[in-house]
């Protein structure tokens, strides 16, 4: 295990059923994460500029730390219903993507909510944006920002 990726999320992908409607959110542990938190982000929108905090996540992808097999957002959409919950990803595209700092025994329902997930973890965030560096020789990671 790396020293620098010592940190464990749970990731809540989103997938809404096309002839049903249902949603529903596949929850994955991924271990061998750096979290860093209430990073600034400067955003500029008709001249004006807006400062955020924000969350920054690095997944190593070095190392195997037991976590399902990742896939990206294209693939995993296309998976059959059945086995959607063998793989995990991050897609900023839907903006649906939820992460949370640490382990979540909970699953998304009507009982249990996103609302409730952040009243419950201090650190629940949306994923915002994804920057895969898997195909890099060395230090293959996946960055993301969570808002």
């Amino acid at each position: 295990m790396s020293v620098l990726f010592t940190d464990t999320m749970t990731v809540y992908n989103y997938h809404r059923d096309p002839d049903t409607g249902q949603e529903t959110w596949n929850r994955s542990v991924v271990r061998g994460v750096q979290w860093s938190h209430n990073k600034s982000e400067v955003t500029t929108t008709g001249g004006v500029q807006t400062e955020s905090k924000v969350e920054k996540i690095t997944v190593d992808f070095q190392r195997k730390y037991g976590n399902k097999p990742y896939l990206p957002p294209q693939e995993y959409a296309k998976l059959p219903d059945g086995e959607r919950e063998g793989f995990w990803t991050l897609d900023a595209k839907q903006g649906k993507d939820i992460m949370v700092l640490g382990i979540s025994e909970q699953e998304i329902s009507r009982e249990y909510r996103i609302s409730r997930l952040s009243e419950d973890f201090q650190y629940a965030v949306t994923v915002a944006s994804v920057s895969d560096n898997r195909n890099r020789p060395r230090l293959k990671h996946i960055k993301v920002t969570g808002k």
